[in-house]
């Protein structure tokens, strides 16, 4: 390399800078699954950044990439491989190698190309073309079909085989160069894991650049450890589980942990998008098509629904089996004083207002593909001693737990908590996120020291209401149900007992009148369970239900019933012994009219016997006539029937007219 070409490189590998001196400084993570990633470092006059991203993360990038040149450079353009399907891309070259040619096919997409081509001897020449001939193989051997080059050179058309070529070299540089960039295509195809992203920075003298953009990353998780004691305040402390998967090291770091769940999505971007382009005909056929329009939307604001915490609940539970008074400080186990001196926050917290977030204060160095236990939390909170009973955990015991009350003055995020009370293991729990001073009720382990039993009495039913409303019977019932829960204290400790009742829509809450607290499924109701006499609970609810009944459908007996009902006003009385007398006259109208339909059926049948009799005997014998005479008798009765069925649906109908118009002017009560 000549002394100028040696320059040209010192400025290229001068205006180069790799991913090593932009290093990683600030890492944000998300509880929805993203991170925000900071890069900073210096640059120096005109620079291209150098960073690898993997394929998959590329969308991302793309989506959310920020760049600062502070010091007054100008950002430049970001450059990264296209991800165009590699058919497409091929097929774009002067030379396509999309669908795995040949060498005789490759050779046929370069007819008219000069090439030098060495075989036995070295031959320079035009290609014409390649063809396929038949040559002898040799004495009693079938000849073999070989692919032949014909080239044009200086001493005419030259045949040269193709398995005697050793090289072909193109001398039409711009093929030359195609055909490479065509092969590094197919190359860059084997690589899918990562892809060369470029950033260029324009300025002069040194300057700070900033590169940040979102990446996908483990959501982060949560666990806390709670100490209890005999007074109300327990200690908390909260560590955050953090994964640092990616490919590069977190060296000296700050880490910042938010809470939120921000809306993400992944959007394809990396992948080129071609719209089929519409044929456009002559303006004289051109028309336009009829437009629809989406429907406007008109929100309606549902409000909130706030709960009050219930007022705390001190003492009268005893501890969890396994727990004794606290013992000296100098023994194995779990001391709230000591976790407090030994263990510091190692996050300020503070509220985003969407968000909340957990800026470790210290900073944060992990090697790729490594975790960490970071505390985030180390706080006094107030616990109250509770036993919660919901017979859908377990029928036959209720469950030691605590009322906590967040009082850290942050943000704790859901996860699994272990209690410790009076230094030792009690037990395990989980909670969802907790907001400053606001309560939550956790479990930690069965309380066998109680026993308990729900029992649900049979449902009363009772008609509260009946009315007489435009033709409609209006029946209104009351349904009433009781649940008891009794609890057996069993190990002489007087204990305060939460019971969890099913919240049912439609019921109302009759006994006890209001809840302790209110779910969107449970109604909670709080007791006290002394060593001596148990505790019980009786839940009462009840509900209503209308029963329209069209008067004119009813059936006389069901009318009757609701007569013969305690819950019924004169007035309705009066009316439904009147409708009662009313569908007695249709219905003695409709029995009539039965029988007479019934009689001439009995009379058709007859005749259908007598004709097969007949049929059989010579029209001029005595039976015959009398036959004869029979019928005629029964044509005359079934037109007199006829005329009675006639009478009597229209007596029916105009009966029947009478009790609608009757029912429709009714409106008692």
């Amino acid at each position: 390399m000549n002394r100028f070409g040696i320059c040209l490189l010192a400025l290229a590998c001068a205006a180069m800078i790799w991913a090593a001196d932009l290093p990683i400084t600030e890492v944000t993570l998300f509880s929805s699954g993203v991170g925000y990633i900071q890069r900073s470092g210096t640059v120096t006059g005109d620079a291209t950044v150098q960073l690898s991203f993997k394929q998959d993360q590329i969308n991302d990038l793309l989506k959310s990439m920020v760049l600062l040149d502070l010091n007054g450079g100008k950002i430049g353009a970001v450059t990264y491989g296209a991800k165009d399907p590699i058919s497409k891309t091929l097929a774009s070259f002067a030379i396509n190698l999309s669908d795995n040619p040949t060498l005789g096919e490759i050779l046929n997409r370069l007819r008219g190309a000069e090439v030098e081509v060495t075989a036995t001897t070295t031959v320079t020449g035009t290609i014409i073309g390649v063809e396929t001939k038949r040559v002898p193989a040799g004495k009693d051997v079938e000849p073999i079909e070989v692919e032949v080059l014909n080239l044009v050179t200086d001493k005419g058309i030259r045949a040269i085989r193709l398995d005697e070529i050793t090289s072909i070299r193109l001398l039409d540089e711009r093929l030359n160069s195609e055909l490479q960039q065509a092969l590094k295509v197919l190359a860059s195809g084997l690589d899918n894991q990562r892809k060369p992203v470029g950033l260029v920075f324009s300025g002069r003298g040194d300057r700070q650049v900033v590169v940040g953009y979102l990446t996908e990353t483990p959501v982060w998780k949560t666990s806390y450890r709670l100490v209890v004691g005999e007074k109300e305040d327990g200690l908390l402390q909260g560590w955050a589980v953090v994964e640092n998967t990616s490919d590069s090291d977190w060296t000296n770091v700050n880490l910042s942990l938010v809470s939120g769940r921000p809306i993400s999505f992944i959007q394809d971007l990396y992948t080129p998008l071609y719209v089929r382009r519409p044929v456009v005909r002559p303006q004289l056929y051109e028309s336009i098509a009829p437009v629809e329009y989406e429907a406007n939307l008109e929100y309606m604001d549902e409000g909130k629904v706030m709960a009050e915490a219930a007022p705390p609940m001190v003492g009268g539970m005893a501890g969890p089996p396994g727990t004794t008074a606290p013992r000296p400080m100098n023994r194995a186990g779990v001391s709230l004083d000591a976790m407090r001196a030994s263990t510091v926050s190692a996050a300020a917290a503070t509220d985003l207002g969407q968000a909340f977030e957990y800026a470790i204060k210290e900073p944060v160095t992990l090697p790729r593909q490594q975790s960490a236990l970071l505390p985030i939390v180390n706080g006094t909170v107030q616990a109250w001693p509770i036993s919660i009973y919901n017979p859908n955990v377990h029928a036959k015991f209720p469950l030691y737990g605590l009322r906590v009350k967040n009082t850290t003055g942050v943000h704790l995020m859901g996860g699994p908590i272990t209690i410790y009370r009076d230094d030792v293991y009690a037990g395990d729990a989980t909670f969802e996120d907790l907001q400053p001073n606001e309560q939550r009720l956790v479990s930690y382990a069965i309380d066998l020291g109680v026993q308990s039993e729900r029992k649900e009495n049979a449902g009363i039913q009772e008609i509260v209401s009946i009315k007489l409303l435009k033709g409609s019977l209006n029946v209104t019932r009351k349904y009433r149900r009781v649940v008891d829960y009794t609890f057996a204290v069993k190990d002489g400790k007087d204990r305060r007992i939460m019971v969890e009742h099913p919240f049912l829509n439609g019921w109302d809450l009759i006994e006890p009148k209001t809840p302790d607290e209110r779910t969107a499924a449970l109604y909670r109701f709080t007791i006290n369970a002394t060593a001596k006499d148990g505790g019980k609970l009786a839940v009462t609810e009840e509900r209503t239900d209308l029963q329209a009944i069209r008067v004119v459908d009813a059936d006389t007996n069901t009318l009757v019933a609701y007569l013969q009902s305690g819950k019924i006003s004169p007035a309705v009385r009066d009316a439904l012994q009147r409708v009662i007398g009313l569908q007695n006259k249709i219905n003695d109208v409709r029995a009539q009219r039965a029988q007479k339909q019934q009689r001439i059926a009995q009379i058709r049948a007859g005749q259908n016997d007598i004709r097969q009799n007949m049929d059989r005997l010579d029209r001029t014998s005595d039976l015959y006539k009398r036959y004869v005479t029979m019928l005629d008798g029964q044509e005359t009765e079934i037109l007199e029937l006829q005329k009675d069925i006639e009478d009597l649906q229209k007596q029916e109908d105009a009966q029947r007219k009478e009790l609608n118009d009757y029912v429709a002017g009714l409106n008692l009560e």
